[in-house]
């Protein structure tokens, strides 16, 4: 007489591998488990995490969409599928999923961590930067955070407050190879662009040396290469501030005005929708925590754009 096995028992040894890394031997328990119960979200989880240690990205992205159909109200299997969609580059796939996850679990840092990295690598930097300083807001000893958010202001040529991120960094993890490099990359940037800048005035006139360059108020003098990329950097930041506004804007009319209108229906009747009245205030709450993070979002702009002013206009001047 064939016994139905302890599926529970057996969930426990296969994770006892895994954590073993005894991929195979885990992979062949949970296997077991699945092929009694296929809805067993245990075994799903731990197949998938399986597959993700043994970089089989494509079986992990199957395990985790099954099993964010069998926890609809989790956001880890949606987080956990924006990281692998990460390993595969591709990186609209992740942000996607990851949106989605955040939209159930607007306190998860892993999750804005994880965003961040599809952003920066989508090159949009002004959203890789809200992101990860939304991760380390909810999580500030998160060091690789602050490593990646270096290195994205880096980009935007940013130094001082990507030295600042360094340096937090290695507060929390003395000795990071990752930001002792870019910290002494960011430094050496900044004494480059020193050496660019001229603190005298100077007139315009038709020698050739002078060409490129141009004079400020403040006198600073930029190269075409600083105006090149302070045209790019204001163009990111400025499409960032307009997209974000236009979210906040279509989140409010549209989002947080059914969940309003919904839950004060469900309210109004009563008893017979007490089931009702817990879901939509559920829903209501995640809706004002994506409103609250995308207000956050807006104004994080609205101060690098300003950073970004400051940084441009400042230099030493002589008198």
């Amino acid at each position: 007489m064939n016994l139905t096995p302890d599926v529970d028992a057996l969930c426990q040894e296969a994770k006892s591998c895994l954590q073993q890394s005894r991929l195979d031997e885990a992979a062949k328990l949970y296997a077991e488990v699945l092929a009694v119960d296929e809805e067993h979200a245990g075994a799903r989880e731990g197949m998938a995490a399986v597959c993700f240690h043994a970089k089989d990205y494509p079986g992990a992205i199957e395990h985790f969409e099954r099993l964010a159909e069998l926890r609809p109200l989790d956001a880890r299997p949606l987080i956990n599928l924006g990281a692998v969609y990460n390993r595969q580059k591709e990186f609209d796939k992740a942000v996607a999923a990851l949106r989605k996850g955040i939209g159930k679990d607007s306190r998860s840092s892993e999750a804005f961590y994880n965003v961040g990295i599809a952003y920066r690598n989508l090159e949009q930097r002004s959203m890789a930067t809200t992101a990860y300083c939304e991760a380390l807001r909810l999580n500030p000893d998160m060091s690789e955070a602050h490593v990646n958010l270096a290195n994205v202001y880096v980009e935007m040529s940013n130094y001082r407050k990507a030295i600042e991120h360094y340096n937090n960094a290695l507060k929390l993890k003395p000795g990071m190879k990752r930001a002792e490099v870019g910290l002494q990359r960011a430094k050496n940037a900044v004494e480059a662009t020193k050496a660019e800048i001229s603190p005298f005035g100077r007139l315009v006139d038709s020698d050739e040396t002078t060409r490129g360059t141009i004079a400020t108020g403040a006198g600073r003098v930029l190269s075409s290469v600083e105006r090149a990329k302070d045209r790019s950097t204001i163009g990111d930041l400025a499409t960032e501030i307009h997209e974000s506004a236009q979210e906040v804007t279509l989140q409010l009319r549209d989002e947080m005005t059914q969940a309003i209108l919904e839950l004060g229906r469900s309210i109004a009747e009563g008893a017979d929708r007490a089931s009702n009245i817990v879901e939509n205030q559920d829903y209501f709450q995640s809706s004002l925590g994506r409103s609250q993070v995308l207000r956050k979002r807006f104004r994080d702009a609205l101060a690098t754009l300003s950073d970004h002013e400051s940084a441009m206009t400042s230099g030493d001047e002589a008198g």
